[in-house]
């Protein structure tokens, strides 16, 4: 046992370092008062400064890729879990039913018409269609990471998926508060609220499309969008359920069930039950990106990204950013 520790130390370690260096790097980019002003996640930024090191890993691939593996697949489901611990309960039952319900039709829409216009009018790859449609309809990057790991896909298809989220995620972020602070979309405090929550899938873009908005009720605003956006969060537990079902292994009768989605949810009931103190919830938050980050470093995708070149990843890409678009309008 113990040497088998040990081995596992060795193999992994050079890798986890490696990784971990450019996720606390990350984080500390995402902290920075321009970063934050314009609103940028530190999972997006955790890709960009990936994919500048990716040369690295290309090098060094050997000693590195045991380490990263381990923590693209078993940090990101610590990072999921603590991750419910930025929703309550309490929070979202203030949007009532009607929060509820607006939640669950575009999650339900846009996943359904996402995977229906990728797989059967532009007959594309099944998964990249369930991962761009799930990324879309419920938490962005997070999301995609999530099921990644439920559908064990090629990476390659995450990196297409999130590439769009990021693309289409900044644009809504800066053009919807344009057209509602212009009355191009008319919208009373609580529908702007209602919209933003609804249509744009990463927290940094919803906190930023509603920090734009002109309005003397501009924190109402804020509130009520992050409030729907959470519930959309919480149905990525049901969703991945959902997912994990059908896409069971029909040959020997089996089925994936994503734990780290239980525990997910399970992590939102105890905040919301449980008076956690601010310094130790703030610890845990940090914790959580921290390992989003080290998950969404792209260097474990760039020697996939090489291969998959004669696969017309280029041409995927263009067509699902024009998926992406529909679902997100």
């Amino acid at each position: 046992m113990q040497n088998r520790i040990l081995n596992f130390i060795k193999d992994t370690y050079l890798g986890i370092c490696f990784i971990a260096i450019l996720a606390v790097l990350s984080f500390i980019i995402a902290n920075t008062d321009y970063v934050k002003n314009i609103h940028i996640s530190v999972l997006i930024i955790g890709i960009c400064l990936g994919v500048v090191c990716s040369f690295i890993f290309l090098r060094y691939k050997h000693n590195l890729e045991s380490g990263i593996n381990f923590s693209a697949k078993r940090l990101l489901r610590i990072g999921i879990v603590l991750f419910g611990f930025n929703i309550s309960l309490s929070g979202i039952a203030s949007l009532g039913f009607k929060g509820a319900f607006v939640a669950l039709i575009v999650v339900g829409m846009i996943f359904s018409s996402g995977y229906f216009i990728g797989t059967r009018i532009l007959k594309l790859d099944k998964q990249i269609s369930m991962l761009i449609s799930t990324g879309s309809a419920v938490c962005g990057a997070a999301a995609i990471l999530a099921l990644e790991s439920v559908l064990k896909s090629e990476s390659y298809k995450s990196v297409v998926a999130v590439a769009s989220i990021v693309i289409f995620g900044l644009l809504g972020m800066f053009l919807f508060p344009i057209l509602i602070n212009s009355n191009i979309i008319p919208l009373d405090d609580t529908q702007i609220g209602l919209f933003l929550g609804a249509t744009l899938h990463e927290v940094a873009n919803v906190v930023g499309a509603a920090g734009a908005i002109t309005s003397p009720n501009n924190q109402d605003v804020l509130e009520s969008a992050i409030i729907l956006k959470m519930i959309r969060v919480i149905l990525l537990v049901p969703l991945l359920l959902i997912i994990a079902f059908l896409s069971k292994d029909t040959q020997k009768g089996k089925i994936y069930i994503p734990w780290f989605a239980i525990f997910f949810l399970f992590a939102i009931i105890i905040n919301s039950i449980i008076e956690i103190p601010e310094n130790i919830l703030q610890i845990i938050k940090t914790i959580s990106s921290i390992f989003f980050g080290i998950c969404n470093d792209c260097t474990r995708f760039a020697n996939r990204l090489q291969k998959n070149q004669t696969n017309g990843l280029k041409d995927i890409y263009s067509i699902y950013c024009i998926i992406y678009f529909s679902c997100y309008t």
